[in-house]
């Protein structure tokens, strides 16, 4: 949950300029670039996905550490939903 509410809060920034740029994010985060950049695509889940993970419905081998390593997050719905597990 928090790291789907980081990946919210992040995009908000860039949008309303608080930060132009993921260094800038990350600067003012105290955190790792990197850290930044694979959080940041986790703001374009799915909104069932979202609604599961914030309800603790999701499933059980998805946990934050995964989410972050996912390389080339698809920001297709249905594919993020077979890749993380959501499809039957």
């Amino acid at each position: 949950v928090a790291l789907v509410a980081k990946a919210f809060l992040y995009i908000d920034d860039l949008a309303e300029g608080r930060a132009a740029t993921v260094r800038e994010l990350a600067r003012q985060n105290k955190i790792n670039e990197g850290d930044v950049s694979q959080t940041l695509p986790l703001a374009f889940l799915a909104p069932d996905i979202i609604e599961s993970i914030l309800s603790g419905r999701q499933p059980l081998e998805l946990r934050a550490h995964r989410l972050k390593r996912i390389s080339a997050f698809p920001f297709s719905w249905d594919k993020q939903r077979r890749l993380l597990g959501f499809s039957n």
